[in-house]
């Protein structure tokens, strides 16, 4: 049972069914674990199942927490694949495993298979999603949950669903509600009671907001049966450099800060993320710290991309390969309206822009210089492509474009 204490311990005074707390990354936790309105990244599965229909992207996560002085381990993997047609899909997977223990047993109970020793309890989720958007503004999901319990010789399996719901007006504020244990989960405990319990409901109201391109604020509301008042999540991050997150937030029982390390290679994205939380509760608690690591990858697309050809040019006067070709994809949900492709250094600044209304072209040609003429430096170049469709629905994508290989010099 020692895993099952452990996590009870360390959600809301020991809540059946703290388990899901945890299966998340870093990055939530280092917002305080609001993230309900949020939803941006494939860690809404665990909040808002809603918001997975707004991930344009593929998307696979992993990752691990570990407490100090703690033989508990505990580790998770994601998944999200977002359809054209048929909305977006989302899986995880997650375990708990506690040390292997011996057991001092009275005269009047025999132990398991006659002997004093056993393997470590085990908890194991799995949560498998759907979501569909509505509207350009609006989508919804769910999730299943199945779980796996085992302790000494018994196991138990157990069902449940959650609800999403998930509001983006514009590019700076989106609203999420979610009821988790929408279909509660039963559980024993004990498996060699009768005695049931029942995972409780609980509702989230999440709000984020995104002032500036570098900067996000996210706050939740939770109310469940089981609490005894409001509880309340808040986070910020910080994008001050291209490569770099800062982040921290707070709730009723932890204050967390963490970074992230993002970068691109070729059409790419690779994100790390940490994050310390420390419990200031005066509750009593199995654990004061933890600490979170968690590894994103997001690749390929469904709605718009470009790459060029060839990948490799040169700014020398005559050569073959002084020029590209950029091809454009672009599947909107409507038609489209405008659109704009920006050809990137690495540090973010602007070389080239092309831009234009209605459908943009199959390609577009690039010679290797800039908006005033001039010859580009050499180095990697990335792409930022956005197309606006009729309804007024943005589709962006960014990544790797080509490489500009120094001048020759006869």
């Amino acid at each position: 049972m020692q895993v099952l204490i452990l996590l009870g311990a360390m959600a809301d005074g020991g809540m059946p069914g703290a388990i899901y707390d945890f299966c998340v990354g870093a990055r939530p936790y280092a917002l305080g674990r609001s993230f309900t309105g949020l939803a941006d990244d494939i860690e809404t599965i665990y909040f808002n199942p809603g918001g997975l229909a707004f991930l344009q992207r593929k998307n696979v996560m992993a990752g691990t927490y570990w407490m100090p002085f703690s033989e508990v381990g505990y580790y998770f993997a994601a998944l999200s694949f977002p359809t054209a047609t048929y909305g977006s899909f989302g899986v995880v997977v997650a375990g708990v495993q506690g040390p292997d223990m011996s057991v001092v047993w009275d005269t009047t109970d025999a132990p398991p298979q006659g002997g004093d020793y056993y393997k470590g309890d085990f908890q194991g989720v799995g949560l498998f999603s759907y979501s569909k958007a509505l509207t350009r503004n609006l989508s919804i999901g769910l999730n299943l949950k199945l779980q796996y319990y085992r302790v000494y010789t018994g196991t138990v399996n157990a069902v449940g669903m959650d609800l999403g719901m998930l509001f983006k007006p514009n590019e700076q504020w989106s609203v999420g509600i979610a009821s988790i244990n929408f279909v509660p989960m039963r559980v024993k405990h004990n498996v060699n009671s009768e005695e049931w319990i029942r995972y409780p409901t609980i509702w989230r109201l999440g709000l984020g907001w995104k002032p500036l391109e570098w900067f996000t604020l996210a706050l939740d509301a939770a109310q469940s049966s089981y609490y005894q008042n409001f509880h309340f999540y808040g986070g910020a991050e910080a994008r001050p450099l291209s490569f770099l997150y800062i982040r921290g937030g707070a709730n009723m029982n932890d204050i967390s800060g963490g970074v992230g390390f993002e970068v691109t290679i070729r059409d790419v994205i690779t994100r790390v993320d940490y994050t310390y939380t420390y419990n200031h509760s005066t509750r009593t608690y199995a654990y004061e710290e933890t600490q979170q690591v968690s590894a994103t990858v997001r690749f390929s697309g469904y709605r718009v991309w470009a790459n060029a050809d060839p990948k490799l040019i040169s700014t020398t006067e005559g050569d073959l390969n002084n020029m590209a070709y950029i091809y454009l994809h672009s599947f909107p949900r409507q038609m489209a309206d405008e659109w704009v492709l920006l050809i990137k250094k690495q540090t973010g600044e602007v070389v080239r822009t092309f831009r234009g209304e209605g459908d943009p072209p199959v390609r577009v040609e690039w010679d290797g210089r800039d908006d005033s003429g001039r010859l580009v430096p050499p180095g990697n170049y990335n792409y930022y492509f956005e197309v606006i469709d009729m309804g007024g629905e943005r589709f962006v994508r960014s990544g790797y474009l080509l490489t500009v290989k120094k001048a020759e010099v006869w």
